[in-house]
């Protein structure tokens, strides 16, 4: 097909948080088989490539962290003729996040979108944009 299937479901490690308390932010990503997506980080080169994490609903501090990913692999990728880091069958994303302190409890949307390019050896796709969204229940220190 032309566009495969890329099904994200993202998660929170703990939920209930408490105000002063980290959590983690995971992204799952199922690649049909036979494509791959980029790297957060690809090789020199192919930086437009990247795939990308944008936030657009969060209330949390996520400090200066920039999102981790699973291992990546070099992927010969015939598409673009030449070696690229990239995911096939799955991907994993996490980045951490705080409560401050003296956060009112309540459930908080953290959402979002990921930006990426899906290839397999004959063509890439165009960027395309995939949202995800969690619910954090913040919950009353006692």
């Amino acid at each position: 097909s032309l566009s495969p299937k890329i099904n994200i479901k993202s998660l929170v490690e703990s939920n209930p948080v408490y105000p002063g308390d980290p959590f983690r932010l995971y992204l799952s990503v199922e690649i049909e088989e036979g494509w791959h997506i980029y790297s957060l980080q690809p090789l020199a080169g192919n930086e437009l490539l990247a795939t990308q994490i944008i936030l657009e609903d969060n209330v949390f501090d996520d400090g200066v962290e920039h999102w981790r990913e699973s291992p990546v692999s070099l992927i010969q990728d015939d598409a673009q003729d030449r070696m690229v880091k990239g995911h096939s069958v799955t991907a994993e994303f996490h980045k951490d996040f705080y409560v401050p302190k003296n956060f009112s409890s309540g459930r908080y949307p953290i959402s979002g979108r990921l930006i990426y390019r899906a290839c397999d050896n004959k063509l890439c796709t165009l960027p395309k944009s995939s949202s995800f969204a969690s619910w954090i229940d913040v919950g009353v220190i006692r």
